[in-house]
């Protein structure tokens, strides 16, 4: 990590004072909450808010401008950026995926965590470009211009690739297989986004483009000016700002599919583990609101005061994947965090009782 941070310092900032690009952080930051409440959305059953910064703030501060040095030192930089960035925006997901392997457990945490990742190099990335480009051209027409790379949504090209390759980190998680059986999903879904981001920056995106463009042009009926490219607002514009989502619709429909299999798979997950739990970590009417809990939905215990039942939930969640993980290996009374959530339940529940009690004697 310390060679990686050496390079991004001469990858982005050795001939540019940082503030020049961090000026325009914020708004990119601002242009990437809704892409960020959708992945909080994705990942509340078990969410570690804490996890989520650091793998943005790891990207954005290192492996983002380290990757800036490579692309600049390689001799064909179009033809390896996909290899380089793909790489390193996902180095710090495949290292919490090692280190710290019950953080990322299903496909759809790795989804997650490679779309944090994804939009940590975005938010970088774009104030790189602003910064650019502020200069040549109207401020409006160059926020505009980036508009759909983070404005509304917040959700770019490098948060679909990123979260494609990160769902092969998933699937390495779910696998009980080791050495090469487990991890050679994750390294094709690498090969096959580092082919296509290569692509896309040498052109490829013009597919995308030109049908976007066409669209807007009838709708609005008017002409593609090829001449205007990038100047004046159009069809084409419009093209060049969306186009990436006709590039990427495979992937798109393929992770949208995984995160509904993944969703369904922990739901039979928790139903499993948690109906061998004793009452007073699961009592009954609970167990039946996890068997019936719906797909994107949480269930809520109102039983409680919303705080402690959303904690009740999240532990419960935590736990069911904390004994899957003990019967992937180990003996369920060797997993320290078992016992430790069991006992989070219990007190929660217990305090909440006390409380009660004391309050009826007041």
């Amino acid at each position: 990590m310390l060679v990686v941070s050496v390079l991004a310092y001469l990858g982005i900032y050795a001939g540019k004072n940082p503030f020049v690009i961090w000026l325009w952080v914020p708004y990119t930051i601002a242009g990437s909450i809704v892409g960020y409440f959708l992945l909080y959305f994705l990942d509340r059953e078990r969410r570690v808010r804490f996890f989520h910064f650091l793998t943005i703030a790891s990207v954005f501060f290192i492996t983002a401008p380290a990757a800036a040095f490579f692309n600049t030192v390689s001799p064909y930089p179009k033809a390896t950026v996909g290899f380089v960035e793909e790489g390193l925006k996902i180095l710090p997901v495949l290292l919490l995926a090692i280190y710290i392997p019950n953080l990322i457990r299903t496909r759809k945490d790795g989804i997650v965590y490679g779309t944090l990742a994804g939009m940590g190099f975005n938010i970088i990335e774009m104030g790189v470009y602003i910064a650019n480009l502020i200069h040549k051209s109207p401020m409006l027409d160059t926020l505009v211009q980036q508009s759909t790379r983070f404005g509304l949504w917040g959700l770019s090209e490098h948060i679909i690739w990123s979260g494609f390759v990160g769902m092969g980190i998933g699937f390495a998680a779910e696998s009980t297989q080791r050495g090469w059986s487990k991890w050679k999903r994750f390294v094709l879904f690498y090969l096959i986004v580092a082919i296509m981001h290569s692509a896309f920056d040498l052109g490829l995106m013009v597919f995308g483009i030109i049908v976007i463009s066409s669209i807007v042009s009838f709708l609005q009926g008017i002409p593609i000016d090829f001449d205007s490219a990038g100047k004046n607002f159009g069809p084409l514009w419009d093209g060049m700002r969306y186009g990436s989502y006709v590039y990427n619709i495979v992937l798109i429909i393929i992770l949208i599919v995984q995160i509904k299999r993944s969703f369904r798979m922990e739901n039979r997950l928790q139903a499993a583990e948690l109906s061998t739990e004793e009452s007073t970590v699961v009592p009954e009417e609970e167990l039946k609101k996890i068997r019936s809990e719906r797909l994107f939905f949480k269930r809520k215990y109102k039983n409680f005061p919303k705080a402690i039942g959303l904690k009740i939930v999240l532990y419960q969640n935590l736990l069911a994947m904390q004994k899957h993980t003990a019967q992937l290996g180990l003996p369920i009374d060797k997993v320290e965090p078992v016992v430790v959530l069991r006992k989070a339940i219990q007190s929660l529940r217990t305090n909440h009782l006390q409380g009660r009690v004391e309050s009826v004697v007041d």
